[in-house]
């Protein structure tokens, strides 16, 4: 059945009620909001006379002839699409929903209290689940690592009672105590297990508690960097640092308890041993960036990033580097190219992401001139008293890029 002939809206029809809620727009002004959209990511769209750009077309045709058809919205001549009446109220609804829901979630995400009190019942769940099947099946790095979920609901008690009563250093020093204190019991009982390996029996369900716990702390570390970060709060990240950890230590365990069932059960062991390891590290780390803290410099959160982070900013720096490739076809020079940037990526009037305050805008202008020195130093781009060209190697590249993606 061809989409315009649907009876109910989806998340399309919503993002074109909202993109229309602010004045008529023209189709081809429609299409420049999703690619706004797309730009903040870091996802380009595809270019014209591709299967992509035409199923693209040919799906937002569809929701325009939906929504149409459903009477939310009109087409005029010369001012493109506009909301009917009822259109606007539905698509008023649809903005008091998500302002409501997102207040609900900017409260969960910035309310280091609330952080604390989830990773206490989080750890405290995951230590009883890791601590039973680790004893039931004679596993030391289930065992290591569920007793160190147990030190962390004492170390996240701490930390709540450190952020509630503004403590902070004093809970962030106990954490790095108690963290040195886990890592050499764990390392100890490890070394003690090499020298007499014991038995390991694998099973269904210590497989499934190691998936869990590599899930379940995988979220609950952005949870924690997330608040922590927004908060400016050293506890919340050192405990989202260790959960982290977590992660890596239950991928280790799987592998652990797998080979486990093939009798070899000095890997069990070895996982302690550098599960011990892991978190005398990131105590080691944590110990020096608490220290200068105590000695009077600010909180450096530009020092704690997580790799999906990195990831991230690395794709969208890719992407406005070839951005601005193709703007140095018009734009040349540094005043224009900015000028063109803050034109083409607007982030007013974009549909959910005001509402949703992600991604931030990237920050173009920090970075436009060590791009432009890449350009230059890959011999795609020359500058001479300002004035930026691209070289012929430059041009043949953006051809390339254009034959699969579109900038404006």
């Amino acid at each position: 059945m061809p989409r315009g002939n649907r009876k109910t809206t989806n998340g399309e029809d919503h993002f074109l009620l909202m993109a229309l809620r602010n004045g008529p727009l023209t189709r081809e002004e429609i299409s420049n909001t999703y690619r706004r959209v797309g730009g903040l990511f870091g996802i380009p769209t595809p270019a014209p006379r591709t299967k992509k750009y035409q199923k693209w077309q040919q799906e937002l045709d569809d929701g325009l002839a939906h929504l149409l058809q459903s009477g939310l919205i009109l087409k005029d001549e010369g001012e493109g699409y506009r909301l009917t009446e009822r259109g606007l109220a539905e698509a008023n609804t649809l903005d008091q929903n998500l302002g409501r829901f997102t207040g609900r979630l900017r409260v969960f995400i910035a309310s280091g209290k609330t952080a604390a009190r989830i990773s206490i019942i989080v750890n405290a769940l995951l230590s009883v689940l890791k601590l039973g099947v680790g004893l039931l099946f004679n596993s030391m790095a289930l065992i290591a690592d569920g007793f160190d979920n147990v030190v962390d609901v004492v170390s996240v008690i701490v930390v709540f009672l450190g952020i509630k009563y503004r403590r902070e250093l004093v809970s962030t020093l106990f954490i790095i105590v108690v963290m040195f204190i886990t890592g050499a019991w764990i390392g100890y009982e490890a070394v003690t297990r090499l020298i007499q390996p014991e038995a390991v029996e694998a099973s269904v369900l210590a497989i499934t508690a190691a998936v869990i716990s590599g899930l379940v702390c995988y979220l609950m570390s952005i949870y924690q960097y997330t608040v922590g970060k927004s908060k400016g709060s050293l506890s919340l990240i050192s405990q989202s640092i260790d959960s982290k950890n977590h992660v890596f230590v239950a991928g280790a365990v799987l592998i652990g308890i797998i080979l486990a069932s093939f009798g070899i059960f000095i890997v069990d062991s070895i996982v302690g041993l550098v599960v011990a390891i892991m978190i005398l590290k990131s105590d080691i780390e944590l110990s020096i960036e608490t220290s200068k803290i105590a000695g009077g410099q600010e909180l450096d959160l530009s020092r704690f990033t997580r790799a999906e982070e990195r990831a991230f900013e690395k794709h969208r720096r890719n992407y406005f580097k070839s951005w601005l490739l193709f703007s140095l076809r018009e734009a040349n020079t540094r005043e224009k190219i900015l000028s063109q940037y803050k034109e083409s990526f607007s982030t007013e009037g974009l549909p959910l992401i005001n509402h949703f305050g992600f991604p931030k805008g990237f920050d173009f202008e920090n970075h436009v001139d060590s791009l432009l020195k890449e350009l230059i130093d890959e011999g795609l781009a020359t500058v001479e008293d300002m004035d930026y060209q691209l070289t012929d190697k430059g041009n043949k590249l953006l051809k390339r890029k254009l034959a699969s993606q579109r900038y404006r």
